[in-house]
C-alpha cells in the first residue's frame, strides 16, 4: 500500500467511518459567526475544517499526523471537497501545541479543542479578542475555560438525530459541580479529565473577552 493511500485510509477510518467529520457543525459555525480563520491544536488528521474554512492551521506532534500532512493526496482531498471558491490555505506545524509560535498570536477567529488536553489555556494567545473557542470536556478543557476570566460561555452544541444544533439558553445551568465538589484550575490539571457537573453538553462555545 502506498503511503498516500494509507493517509487517506487513516482519515476514512477515524472520521468518515466513525461519522465524526463534523462537517455540518463547521458549516453551522461559519454561518452563525462568520468565521474565516481557524487553528486546530491536537488535530491528528481531522482535516474536515478545511472543507468549510479557507484558512486553517493544524498543530500536532503525532508522527502519523506529520506523515499525513506531507502527502499531496491530502491537499487533493481538501481541494476536491472544499465548499468555497478560494484556494485552500492549509498550514501544519508538526510540534507540541504548548510551544507557542509567535507568528500565530492573535491570528484566528476559532480555536478548536477536542480530545487533546488543555488547549484553551496553552493556545489562548492564538485566539483574537472576540474569537471563539469550540471545546469539549473529555480532558476537562471546557471546565478549565469555564473558570478562566478571559472566556465567556456563549452557547452549547448538541447533536440530535445526527445533526448538530447550537443552543443559547440556560447557560447558567452548566459547569455547576455535582454535590460539594470544589473545582479549581489546579484540580483539573491534576485530574486531566472531565468531572461531574449537574448539566452537560457534547461541546461548548466560549468567546474570548480579554
Amino acid at each position: 500500500m502506498s503511503r498516500a493511500k494509507d493517509a487517506l485510509q487513516t482519515y476514512q477510518k477515524y472520521y468518515i467511518d466513525r461519522d465524526y467529520e463534523q462537517l455540518d457543525l463547521f458549516q453551522l459555525l461559519k454561518s452563525e459567526f462568520g468565521i474565516s480563520s481557524v487553528i486546530y491544536p491536537g488535530s491528528f488528521v481531522h482535516v474536515s475544517p478545511s472543507f468549510v474554512f479557507q484558512t486553517v492551521t493544524y498543530i500536532d506532534s503525532d508522527k502519523n499526523a506529520k506523515l499525513f500532512f506531507q502527502e499531496e493526496q491530502v491537499q487533493a482531498l481538501i481541494q476536491h471537497r472544499k465548499q468555497y471558491k478560494e484556494a485552500p490555505s492549509v498550514t501544519f506545524y508538526g510540534a507540541d501545541y504548548s510551544k507557542i509560535h509567535s507568528e500565530l498570536i492573535d491570528s484566528c477567529d476559532l480555536l478548536i479543542s477536542q480530545y487533546a488536553g488543555f488547549i484553551s489555556e496553552a493556545c489562548k494567545a492564538y485566539l483574537n479578542i472576540d474569537g471563539l473557542l469550540l471545546v469539549n470536556n473529555s480532558h476537562a478543557d471546557a471546565g478549565l475555560a469555564a473558570l478562566d476570566k478571559d472566556y465567556k460561555l456563549i452557547a452549547t452544541v448538541h447533536r440530535d438525530k445526527g445533526k448538530y444544533r447550537i443552543s443559547y439558553s440556560a447557560l447558567e445551568a452548566y459547569f455547576v459541580p455535582k454535590g460539594k465538589t470544589s473545582i479549581t484550575r489546579e484540580s483539573l490539571h491534576g485530574l486531566g479529565r472531565g468531572v461531574g457537573y449537574t448539566k452537560t453538553a457534547p461541546l461548548y462555545i466560549f468567546r474570548r473577552v480579554s
